[in-house]
């Protein structure tokens, strides 16, 4: 009788969903030769190839799909027991597993998470930042309980809540045709902005889908000549006049009075966007998650202004 390791398993279903050992590794925070190495001998084990290599990552063969549909199978009803277990704390004892998004951390969840601590000692908040793709996996994965996600990025059957506005805003810098009066900005078409030039942020990221899906609409071919990674990047080469872009209104609004840029809000429907709380649909939460989960949804609901 075979004998399976959990972690190995945890580690091939990451490797199908990513399409790659180095992704999936860096994920784990392991090693990619130990990655590799662990699914060379589960391969040894089960006599079959699980994983076929392509120019640019991996894809599963037959048998790697049915194995890694078993794995993931596997995996939840692991995670559903544990959380079970764990159900017997009550939601006043336990251990947290959030991912957010870095905008999710801009708008307000620093302060929220010292408020939850202060008020639940006993239950502790691991905290990872990702981006809402590898948020949306470590749900699935079972490396996370909740997650603070782009609204557009796929989440399938994943249950949601709102967690705040954070629309699209055109960046430039100071005293661009777009935005000519700082001090009062009025709020740009995306058809006018896309006239200049543009600097791209995180290519294939949920903001970059975003623009390019608007500037398909327009039949307007998008090709920057710089193309950036981070936020910081992204302001910093627009403060130095080689271009406009496009961020949340979080990642943004705060430099406003420090750097050499301007800002305002886009007319169209597609950039109001919000984040999202998002976790497993059903009543499979930890009571730990539950209670934080709730103790977010009251503090927003009480943030409301009331009419």
């Amino acid at each position: 009788m075979q004998k399976f390791d959990i972690v190995t398993i945890r580690l091939f279903v990451a490797i199908v969903h990513a399409g790659s050992i180095n992704e999936a590794a860096r994920r784990e925070h392991i090693a990619t030769s130990a990655v590799s190495r662990r699914i060379v001998e589960l391969e040894a084990m089960l006599g079959v190839k699980l994983l076929r290599r392509l120019p640019r990552g991996v894809e599963p063969t037959p048998e790697g799909t049915i194995f890694a549909r078993y794995g993931e199978k596997l995996l939840g009803d692991l995670r559903h027991l544990s959380n079970e277990l764990r159900d017997f704390n009550y939601g006043e004892r336990g251990e947290i597993f959030l991912a957010t998004v870095t905008s999710g951390i801009l708008t307000g969840l620093p302060g929220l998470l010292a408020d939850f601590r202060r008020d639940y000692p006993g239950i502790t908040i691991d905290l990872r930042e990702l981006t809402s793709r590898e948020s949306v996996d470590a749900i699935r994965e079972g490396r996370c309980d909740l997650a603070i996600i782009a609204d557009n990025v796929p989440r399938a059957d994943l249950a949601h809540h709102v967690f705040c506005d954070d629309p699209i805003w055109v960046v430039t810098p100071k005293n661009h045709p777009l935005i000519p009066d700082p001090a009062n900005p009025q709020p740009v078409s995306f058809a006018e902005a896309v006239k200049y030039e543009l600097i791209s942020i995180h290519e294939g990221g949920v903001i970059d889908d975003l623009i390019s899906e608007a500037a398909g609409k327009l039949h307007h071919d998008i090709h920057p000549q710089i193309k950036v990674m981070r936020f910081g990047s992204l302001r910093q080469m627009i403060a130095a006049g080689l271009g406009i872009g496009f961020l949340r209104r979080s990642s943004v609004e705060g430099y406003i009075g420090h750097m050499n840029i301007s800002a305002a809000p886009l007319t169209d429907d597609w950039s109001k966007r919000q984040l999202l709380i998002a976790h497993e649909a059903g009543n499979v939460l930890p009571s730990a998650a539950r209670t934080f989960r709730d103790y977010l949804l009251k503090r927003i609901s009480d943030s409301k202004p009331t009419l």
